[in-house]
């Protein structure tokens, strides 16, 4: 059989990219943008905490939130620099925080009792400085815990504080990583910190970072506010308040009253068989019945008196 050749325009050729199957992405969009809104909520936490604790204004902005490879990481990592290994469980592993020379140096001096505003020297930091830091980095990390509380608590702690950086394995070089970038700026001077969150690490909590479920958790639990409400609850247990309860009772003279003496009875307008009102701060909250119990009078409380009726007592 014969076969006819059809000729026309060449076909052009779609260009071609290529793609490294070893730092595909493992966080979906969503995720990363739950990311995104923890760590600026964590940067605008830890600009007002270090205000305080420095006593000098601090300002903390979010600069970046990527995916990438921890060889990538330790690449780019500074010679001089301050790295943190921390706990944060439940996290399946431990994470990594670093604080770039100009920030340790200024947080350095400030920790000291100067202004801060330093020029970064040259040099490595030594044993002295490490040990100034370990008063200082707490706070970083403590304030990481509390950004998360949205999503899940952290309980963070410090495993390790050093100052080289290049022998750190925090996870395998092909590892996937979440770098979260942020640029603390104070007393003149500006600088950065990163965290590194290992995909790993992250797994345990990946379903609570959607935008559906971090959004039910804040309206549902609010935990960033759990411990204050638990104050407020066990500060207002200890309110005394005034409870009152009205027998029943009576029109008479101011002769009658003047006239009144011991033993004398005074009939009042409520029946032995009807209840009475318990009111809370002057205002009528519950039903009750008269009782007496080893020799006392007592209340029964029978119901709950709402704003439009009455209604049985839990």
């Amino acid at each position: 059989m014969a076969k006819a050749r059809v000729d026309g325009p060449a076909q052009l050729k779609a260009p071609t990219h290529a793609y490294d199957f070893r730092r595909s992405r493992r966080l979906s969009a969503d995720q990363m943008r739950s990311l995104e809104r923890i760590h600026e909520h964590y940067a605008s936490l830890l600009g007002t905490y270090l205000t305080a604790y420095l006593r000098t204004r601090v300002t903390c902005e979010l600069r970046d939130v990527t995916q990438t490879m921890f060889e990538d990481i330790v690449r780019a990592q500074p010679a001089r620099s301050i790295v943190a290994t921390i706990s944060a469980e439940p996290l399946a592993g431990p994470a990594m925080m670093q604080l770039n020379a100009d920030i340790a140096h200024g947080l350095i001096d400030r920790l000291l009792g100067g202004s801060g505003d330093v020029h970064v020297l040259e040099r490595a930091f030594t044993d002295i400085d490490v040990h100034v830091l370990e008063r200082g980095v707490p706070i970083f990390v403590e304030t990481l815990g509390e950004a998360w509380t949205s999503v899940e608590r952290l309980r963070t702690g410090i495993r390790l504080l050093e100052a080289s950086p290049q022998f750190l394995r925090l996870v395998g070089p092909q590892d996937a990583v979440v770098q979260v970038t942020l640029e603390v700026s104070f007393a003149h001077m500006t600088g950065e910190i990163g965290v590194v969150l290992p995909y790993d690490a992250l797994k345990p909590i990946l379903p609570k970072l959607t935008s559906v479920a971090l959004l039910t958790e804040q309206v549902d639990q609010q935990p960033g506010d759990a411990d204050g409400a638990r104050m407020l609850q066990r500060s207002a247990m200890g309110i005394e308040m005034e409870l009152r309860a009205v027998l029943g009772s009576a029109d008479i003279t101011v002769s009658q009253f003047l006239d009144l003496d011991a033993g004398d009875v005074v009939l009042l307008g409520t029946r032995a068989d009807q209840p009475v009102t318990v009111y809370v701060e002057g205002r009528p909250k519950f039903r009750a019945w008269p009782r007496a119990r080893q020799r006392r009078i007592c209340l029964e409380i029978d119901a709950r008196i709402a704003e439009g009726g009455v209604g049985r007592a839990e």
